[in-house]
């Protein structure tokens, strides 16, 4: 198995790393699992479980719908979800861009989320402690309905 990258101790060192291949993380959780295979140890790939979404509610006060369609939309000079082209639904991003809104330093990243042929410009707001992603009832509802989205 291929050792992730490694070099002086820089940033530029630690971003290399963490987009080589193999990822650390992965390299070193494999490495500890061989390695109690070795010993004889139980060892289970399998999560038992998973992840229970509630035990990671966030209550987010400042900002709302009004807020995400006005101010912030405003900064990031895209409307909140406006329809966006196949070209940016087809795009991966490898670097986002997005900015630190508010008092409560809430890190917004605006994504193109595409659906059933249909994409549209949402605004994500990154709670970093979470291990799930959601997506709001105005963004998520309009999605599963056969009409499509709210706004044109």
């Amino acid at each position: 198995m291929q050792v992730p990258f490694s070099g002086p101790p820089t940033y530029d060192t630690v971003a290399q790393r963490f987009s080589s291949y193999p990822n650390p993380l992965a390299f070193f959780a494999r490495k500890r699992q061989e390695e109690a295979r070795d010993r004889g140890e139980f060892v289970d790939i399998h999560d038992i479980g998973g992840v229970d979404p509630k035990d990671f509610d966030v209550l987010i006060t400042d900002i709302d719908d009004e807020k995400l369609r006005s101010e912030i939309a405003e900064v990031m000079g895209i409307q909140y979800l406006a329809k966006a082209t196949e070209a940016d639904a087809n795009t991966v991003v490898e670097i986002g861009r997005g900015y630190i809104f508010g008092r409560n330093i809430r890190t917004i990243f605006p994504c193109v989320v595409s659906h059933d042929g249909k994409a549209h410009w949402v605004f994500f707001i990154v709670a970093s402690g979470v291990p799930l992603t959601y997506l709001s009832v105005q963004v998520s509802a309009p999605t599963y309905r056969k009409n499509g989205w709210p706004l044109t």
